[in-house]
């Protein structure tokens, strides 16, 4: 079996997580794979001493240049014999039972998925705009933090697309396996804690970007339309904030009555981030105070898609 970790840049990472997987119990006989996407600091220097230091078999790859996480992840993998192969990332930690639980159900299943949590000890660092990952049960995305495939599965499909470089690689490598007759389990028993990024709107707003590969990969797999809201919209809070946006506008006009509509446009939105999709980890009276960062942050990611559809020519919003 092999573990197989991109990373780029964040050598101050790496030693932690590979102590994690010397933790493993019960573990099939494993390896672990560091790609080093292009890194130009000390990330390199850090693999190659893991690799003489730790108490499992840890290899390096380096990239000769950056070529984003799924070309990275495609050289990990190719570069083992292992039949089964597990994905996690730099910033998690698996927990003792990770690998095994996912062996085991790789018995049975193509694709075993794990159970994602924000990191307990970091969880002072959790707010409304904070970011981590959690997944707990499956949602039809299939992230690489914590995910194992069958090396049979990743041959007969070609392995990720190397032209999703940033977002939306593990769902269209999911799917394209799915479509081709791959079953899959959840294994909530496999844990991986992830990194918490303190909450800051600011920061939020400097990662929107990536959400371009959302759009590319339903454009290369169309069956991806079955996961967005009304085939179109990617995430629930973006139609009302699209409505809330036209709405403002004719709330702050001088005519009463273009006041009314706006506020009967914006009347949904409202509702929206204070009971149907509240901002996490907030209390309800900050989240009403936070409602016009939470419409940027929406629309922030509204515009990031209509550009990439522009550029796709895919529509998701």
């Amino acid at each position: 079996m092999a573990v197989v970790v991109a990373t780029h840049r964040r050598a101050g990472l790496l030693e932690r997580l590979v102590h994690a997987l010397e933790a493993q119990i019960g573990a099939p006989a494993y390896e672990v794979v560091l790609v080093d996407d292009g890194s130009e600091d000390e990330t390199w220097p850090t693999i190659e001493s893991l690799t003489t230091s730790s108490q499992v078999p840890v290899r390096g790859v380096r990239m000769p240049e950056q070529s984003g996480a799924s070309g990275a992840r495609n050289a990990g993998w190719q570069s083992s014999t292992a039949q089964l192969i597990a994905f996690t990332d730099d910033d998690c930690v698996p927990t003792p039972a990770w690998l095994r639980t996912l062996a085991d159900a790789l018995d049975s299943v193509d694709i075993a998925q794990g159970a994602t949590r924000p990191d307990p000890a970091q969880a002072h660092l959790l707010g409304p705009f904070s970011r981590t990952m959690e997944v707990r049960s499956e949602t039809g995305y299939y992230q690489t933090c914590n995910v194992a495939y069958r090396r049979a599965t990743l041959e007969e499909v070609g392995g990720f697309d190397a032209e999703l470089r940033q977002a939306g690689e593990d769902v269209e490598l999911a799917t394209r396996a799915l479509r081709a007759g791959a079953s899959t389990a959840f294994c909530p028993t496999a844990v991986v804690h992830h990194d918490v990024r303190p909450s800051s709107l600011r920061a939020h707003l400097r990662g929107t970007r990536r959400w371009a590969g959302i759009v590319l990969a339903v454009k290369k797999q169309p069956a991806l339309r079955e996961r967005l809201h009304y085939g179109l919209v990617w995430k629930r809070s973006h139609l009302p904030a699209v409505v809330a946006a036209a709405g403002l506008g004719m709330a702050l006009s001088p005519r009463r009555g273009r006041q009314l509509i706006g506020a009967a446009l914006m009347a949904p939105y409202v509702r929206h981030r204070l009971a149907v999709e509240p901002l996490p980890h907030v209390g309800r009276r900050r989240r009403f105070l936070l409602l016009p960062a939470a419409l940027v942050a929406d629309l922030d990611e509204v515009a990031v898609l209509a550009f990439a559809s522009a550029r796709y020519r895919t529509l998701v919003l």
